[in-house]
């Protein structure tokens, strides 16, 4: 038992570190597989992405594969660099709130406060109720810690701690069944944003059944009742959750997660939410150190693509 613990330390200590010195990049030589869009010039849904609160994932730095692979399907994508208001997401149709810091960090040490402040978190509730989609990402500790105030109003408990990579497949059901891993998406579907003009564009519907999900350790949450988690971590699965992040030994204390979520959707409101518990699985990084890719273009991910573009099309009411 005592040697399991240490090569389950190793492994962890391995990425942690990786972390903690910040080696990934965006990978320069992604290209997204998509070629088929499903939104067109015309009815294009404007996807603001956060930079205000000193993420870890911009779309201008790490998440910029994530920014491609949206434009392929003909997604706008803006940054922001505004505290959140319901003017600031008055032209926005969908918000990307990706692994925010609650400041410029140079080191990883407590006590951690909130990213957003009370004022930004009731009027992105606002914005959701009233039919915004919003998709918040989380990654492993302190991530979780800094935007719990925005979790906790819509009912998610994140873990602030450390879960290894996992595997979510359709056969086993720990990838839920549910439109977004079983249906179609719609393309140039009838989406139109509050400038566009209605116009009927024609519909064509294409195949993405998705049987498999990979993520690359981040954290996890538990949903609340009306929600629907498609990632269910499976057997076994455990949250390392150090009283400071990346300071791991073999006495660390370690929280059963089986049955909790690292990926969940839920309808509020005439909006819609969708929180994830790892962030690499939706872009491609490069580590610099090793010369090695992670992300969409990791195997095992060849369907984390088409995953995010379904969650993004369920957001955007494609699906």
């Amino acid at each position: 038992m005592r040697f399991f613990k240490l090569s389950f330390l190793g492994v962890f200590l391995t990425v942690l570190l990786a972390c903690t010195d910040s080696p990934q990049q965006a990978d320069p030589n992604f290209i997204p597989k998509n070629t088929h869009k499903t939104f067109s010039q015309n009815n294009s849904p404007v996807v603001v992405v956060d930079e205000a609160h000193n993420n870890f994932l911009t779309a201008s730095g790490r998440y910029s594969p994530f920014v491609q692979v949206l434009e392929s399907d003909g997604y706008t994508v803006r940054p922001n660099s505004s505290r959140f208001s319901l003017a600031t997401l008055h032209d926005a149709d969908l918000l990307v709130i990706a692994n925010a810091l609650d400041r410029n960090r140079k080191d990883w040490n407590p006590p951690f406060t909130e990213a957003l402040n009370n004022e930004e978190v009731l009027s992105i509730k606002k914005w959701v109720l009233e039919g915004g989609a919003l998709l918040l990402i989380a990654d492993h500790a302190p991530f979780p810690r800094v935007i719990e105030n925005l979790a906790r109003e819509f009912g998610f408990e994140f873990s602030n701690g450390h879960v290894g990579n996992a595997m979510f497949r359709a056969r086993d059901k720990t990838l839920a069944e549910h439109p977004i891993t079983s249906k179609t998406r719609q393309l140039e579907q009838n989406f139109y944003p509050a400038t566009a003009a209605p116009e009927m564009p024609e519909i064509t519907m294409q195949p993405n059944r998705i049987e498999q999900v990979k993520t690359f350790g981040g954290s996890a949450f538990k949903t609340p009742p009306e929600a629907t988690s498609l990632l269910n971590l499976g057997e076994g699965a455990v949250s390392i959750v150090p009283d400071v992040p990346f300071q791991v030994n073999a006495d660390t204390a370690r929280v059963p997660v089986q049955g909790w979520s690292q990926g969940a959707v839920l309808e509020v409101g005439k909006g819609r939410i969708a929180v994830f518990a790892e962030g690499m699985m939706f872009s491609s990084q490069l580590d610099t150190k090793t010369g090695k890719t992670f992300g969409l273009a990791s195997k095992g991910a060849e369907q984390n693509e088409e995953f995010l573009l379904n969650v993004m099309g369920w957001l955007a009411g494609a699906i």
